[in-house]
């Protein structure tokens, strides 16, 4: 499952990186699924954390990664994706209080949404509406 994530997440960052010239960034659509997508990784941080300790800051090290590329300031859009990642945590470890078959396939489905919106935000970078 975390290869899947790894997938999307390298694709965001790189459609991203290679679009620079286009002012995709001020997209009310691309807005909305960037903080998607924070909410997804929140979600995602919150099961691996119940099913494998407080050890495992994976989801939490791509989240930082995404807020320097997308938001590296102080400002509306970092306090948005930073907020929306912390929402989308709380709300995930209300769901489950330990790590159960349900938690897992949550992990498993929490990754398909995340990929969509990767996909997403890679086209909308590359000028292409999804």
């Amino acid at each position: 499952m975390r290869s899947g994530f790894i997938i999307f997440f390298a694709m965001s960052v790189s459609f991203t990186h290679a679009a620079s010239a286009q002012d995709y960034r001020n997209n009310p659509v691309y807005e909305d699924k960037l903080i998607g997508l924070a909410d997804v990784l929140g979600r995602v941080h919150a099961v691996r954390v119940l099913c494998n300790g407080q050890g495992d800051q994976y989801w939490r090290e791509y989240m930082r990664n995404l807020l320097d590329l997308e938001a590296p300031a102080a400002g509306y859009r970092r306090s948005r994706m930073v907020d929306s990642f912390n929402a989308g945590y709380s709300s995930e470890q209300s769901r489950f209080a330990t790590c159960t078959p349900e938690a897992a396939q949550s992990e498993s489905d929490l990754s398909t949404r995340g990929r969509q919106l990767s996909e997403s935000l890679a086209s909308l970078a590359a000028g292409i509406t999804p």
